[in-house]
């Protein structure tokens, strides 16, 4: 309060100077949820890892830093990142098993250890040639979706050991970064896999594409040239029919190896076929490429390949620039000079020449069908390109139809891809009098008809006369027409992938040439739907991991749990496309009640309820998510009071360091693995808010009973009651909750009712404990303590907008407190509660100048000064509160 001009302040001598921050524990949490989505957001695994060794250097001073990558199936750790003096030596060091040194004891026990003085710990391990020097060290295992990633060391040389706060700080930043190295391992997996061919590990397609485009761009750019060597196994459909797919698999992983052990670092080997490999060489001559296709010859011939015995290659060779620019053109070269070595006998290698001997030759008896097959693949490949530039499965279906039709004259012509048992059609040209859509009409099943044969089969059909052929079958709703169908499996590696089928008008229409044509358009069709299929698949992980990093970059910026658990409703329902969504925590008799909702006001009806624990126990046993029947969540709909039928849930249970909660969506459709594995995620970003909200909220009470205490002692100096400033909270409190006041404001009435007296740790205690009048110097001293409280709390950041309050908590409502001279609106209304608020406590309770006056006078002085000396409304709230009876005990 304002006291009277002739009485004088109280006072407390705090011996902390005023300029130093007090709490960084707080700033050092505060820092820590600031640099969650940064490093959650980071993507290359080798920058993650310095980015999560600088952010630690800003949270918590330390010498060096280590982490350990962990080899579950060896049981092993090694050491992947390190900084310090001994980084080199640590590097170096061998991997160690579990349970070994300080280190392999907390990845056993899958616990945190701080370790002050960790050379005298009888678990220590020393790294090879380092000395066994003083050091402190923590430990912390990196676990993420229950699995051991690895751990992060930190050490401090010496005697300076780590604080408990310390370690607790490091163990909560040990959480997301074990998330974010997951993420990260995990985002490399899908780029490779997305990249590469699954059955030999090489390249894919669309990688060689990308790198001889690059390559050539490069080459171009350096004046350097760019081999390319393309290779085909002979009679390869000769070993998968006679030895079988798994055999001649096995043959195309050998194949793969003996390539790769025969080519430079700079050498790019890929599958960008059935049994069609490329070698992409920069900066290799012609000669340098022949040798080397001679040396991949040579290497074949002598490996037996079990009981498929010795293969051959047919290979061909191109160089950009000298015989084409662009990667499409020199595709087509080299392609022309393996069609041109496999005319000449297989086994052979032909390097391109424009007009030069390595051409088959119209005139040579048997040949004219070879010439027809190059000018074929010419513009088979242009069909390659222009597929393996898509990514909609629908484009790739129209484009094979429409590139078909210049290589064949078919009367129609329809394109397949394979669901399960389902064969869904993707393309249609051509005529088809159905009283259905075509697409509606040509759907069907693997083993019904022509196509589901082939389907079912793997192996290409034609059938001469379609009406009459055994296994076909008849379009709803057409007329038996006279036509000839072909139909080839669209394969990758051993798995049907679709169906191509194509028609004419007239029996017999369609040769061997026709059907080799078709098989090799549906070789580049096959791996063009599966890298759609593989593109769609990754967008979905790309949208998924942008939705997660979204709702975290949203719940790393509330720190209350209520505030945590609406975010989570509401990122859930957005991120799994449903309309309702519901979070439980548990109880502690094992049930869940319902703290956050969206959906609506009528599933907001659910907040509050619990469900018993007998309803909750057999749905716990499951650490993985899964969908509740409509059943089952009818029953516990009517437990909780809610009739009718409920809909499906999908359900992700979230361990809490209390017990088991939950979190619940609402199915609106089809709910697979994927939509299951992404519940998943949100569930554990669910736990990690939560529970960094429970520890904020357990600092935020900590930091709040320091500051109450060190109040406390401030008006205990002057024989002032020691629950003074919990009174006036408290008081302040009620008083702001009755005039209508946002939790927000509350917090800062509570804060500002804290540290109203703050800046008297700067006044002389000499001037704080006189008991008599004080004098104009005197006075002009103890009113500087506002100014003093500002710039104490100015430091500490989460206080900037209680610093305003404290400043002005002695300001009069006529204009004439101090220091600035505010009045009426222009002072705070928080200021202005705590101001009546201390000055009716300041009245009623004893001082060293005078004795407390009765209530009812304190109640009459508080009136009188109202206008005046205290805001009318708040003097009006105030006598309200204090009048009212105290609440009774039981």
């Amino acid at each position: 309060m304002n006291p009277p001009s002739d009485t004088p302040a109280s006072a407390t001598d705090v011996s902390a100077p005023a300029d130093e921050p007090l709490d960084p524990v707080v700033e050092s949490y505060r820092k820590l949820a600031d640099v969650f989505h940064d490093v959650l957001s980071e993507q290359s695994l080798d920058d993650l890892l310095q980015r999560i060794a600088d952010t630690v250097g800003e949270l918590i001073p330390y010498d060096d830093i280590t982490f350990y990558e962990a080899n579950d199936a060896a049981q092993e750790l090694r050491a992947v990142f390190a900084s310090g003096a001994d980084a080199e030596k640590v590097l170096a060091d061998d991997p160690f098993p579990y349970g070994v040194g300080i280190t392999g004891w907390a990845v056993e026990h899958r616990e945190p250890v701080l370790a002050n003085r960790a050379e005298l710990d009888p678990r220590v391990r020393f790294v090879t040639n380092t000395t066994p020097d003083p050091e402190s060290l923590i430990v912390v295992p990196l676990v993420a979706r229950g699995r051991l990633k690895g751990t992060l060391n930190i050490y401090r040389a010496g005697f300076q050991e780590f604080t408990e706060d310390e370690f607790l700080l490091v163990v909560r930043f040990g959480d997301a970064a074990a998330l974010a190295i997951d993420n990260a391992h995990i985002r490399a997996t899908l780029e490779r896999q997305a990249q590469t061919d699954p059955l030999t590990g090489l390249w894919n397609h669309r990688t060689f594409h990308e790198r001889l485009r690059e390559e050539l761009v490069t080459g171009s750019a350096d004046q350097t040239s760019v081999a390319l060597i393309m290779l085909d196994l002979d009679d390869f459909k000769r070993v998968n029919d006679v030895y079988s797919h798994a055999s001649g698999d096995q043959v195309l992983s050998e194949v793969a190896a003996i390539l790769l052990g025969s080519v430079r670092g700079s050498d790019s080997v890929c599958r960008i076929g059935g049994e069609e490999f490329a070698i992409i060489a920069p900066t290799k001559a012609l000669s340098d490429a022949y040798r080397l296709a001679e040396r991949v010859q040579e290497h074949i011939a002598e490996t037996e390949f079990g009981p498929v015995g010795p293969v051959s290659l047919s290979i061909g060779i191109a160089s950009g620039p000298e015989h084409a620019a662009n990667p499409r053109e020199l595709v087509a070269c080299a392609e022309v000079a393996m069609m041109t070595a496999k005319a000449r006998g297989k086994s052979q290698i032909v390097v391109f020449h424009e007009d030069g001997p390595g051409r088959p030759s119209d005139d040579v008896p048997g040949r004219s069908a070879e010439f027809r097959s190059i000018a074929h693949l010419k513009m088979l490949h242009g069909v390659s390109t222009k597929l393996s530039r898509l990514n909609d499965m629908s484009e790739i279906g129209s484009t094979i139809a429409d590139e078909l039709r210049l290589l064949i004259d078919y009367h129609n012509c329809r394109v397949f891809v394979r669901e399960g048992e389902d064969l869904r059609p993707i393309a249609f040209r051509g005529d088809l009098d159905a009283p259905a859509s075509a697409i509606d009409a040509l759907a069907t099943r693997v083993g019904d008809g022509i196509t589901g044969h082939v389907a079912a089969t793997g192996e290409p059909f034609i059938a001469g006369d379609a009406a009459h052929c055994e296994i076909a079958r008849r379009i709803p709703g057409t007329e038996e027409i006279e036509e000839s169908l072909l139909a080839v499996p669209l394969r990758y590696g051993p798995t049907v992938v679709g169906v191509i089928v194509v028609s004419k008008l007239g029996t017999d229409q369609f040769d061997g040439d026709d059907l080799r044509l078709l098989e090799v358009l549906a070789g580049h069709a096959s791996v063009a739907l599966v890298n759609a299929r593989l593109y769609e698949a990754q967008r979905r992980e790309a949208e998924s991991a942008k939705a997660l990093l979204e709702l975290t970059r949203e719940l790393s910026s509330v720190t209350n749990l209520d505030g945590v658990l609406e975010q989570v409703a509401l990122g859930a329902a957005r991120i799994m496309g449903s309309e309702r969504c519901s979070v439980w925590l548990p109880t502690p008799e094992g049930g869940l009640v319902c703290r956050a909702t969206a959906g609506g006001p009528a599933y907001e009806t659910l907040q509050g309820r619990v469900i018993p624990p007998e309803l909750v126990a057999p749905f716990t046993r499951s650490d993985e998510p899964f969908v509740m029947s409509e059943e089952d969540a009818s029953r516990i709909g009517r437990a909780l009071g809610v009739h009718g039928t409920a809909p499906a849930h999908a359900i992700a249970v979230v361990p809490l360091d209390h017990g088991l909660g939950a979190l619940a969506v609402a199915v609106e459709a089809d709910v697979g693995a994927r939509e299951l594995e992404l519940l998943a995620g949100i569930a554990s970003q669910a736990r990690l808010a939560i529970t960094n909200a429970g520890s904020f909220a357990t600092l935020e009470r900590t930091f709040l009973s320091t500051v109450e205490a060190l109040a406390n002692a401030l008006e205990a100096k002057d024989a002032y009651t020691s629950s003074h400033t919990r009174w006036i909270c408290d008081m302040a409190l009620e008083v702001g909750t009755v005039l209508g006041l946002d939790p927000d404001r509350l917090k800062r009435v509570e804060l500002g009712a804290l540290f109203h007296d703050i800046g008297k740790i700067g006044i002389p205690a000499s001037i704080l404990m006189k008991a008599g009048p004080l004098s104009d110097e005197e006075r002009a001293v103890i009113e500087q303590h506002p100014e003093l409280g500002e710039r104490i709390l100015a430091p500490i950041e989460q206080l900037a907008q209680v610093r305003p309050i404290v400043r002005a908590c002695h300001e009069r409502y006529d204009g004439r407190g101090y220091p600035d001279g505010l009045a009426g609106d222009q002072i705070p209304l928080e200021a202005r509660i705590i101001f009546a608020c201390d000055a009716f406590h300041a009245m009623t309770t004893d001082r060293p100048y005078r004795e407390a006056l009765g209530v009812e006078e304190a109640f009459r002085r508080l009136a009188d000064a109202a206008g005046s000396q205290f805001d009318p409304q708040v003097v009006e709230i105030c006598l309200r509160v204090l009048r009212q009876p105290p609440p009774a005990s039981g």
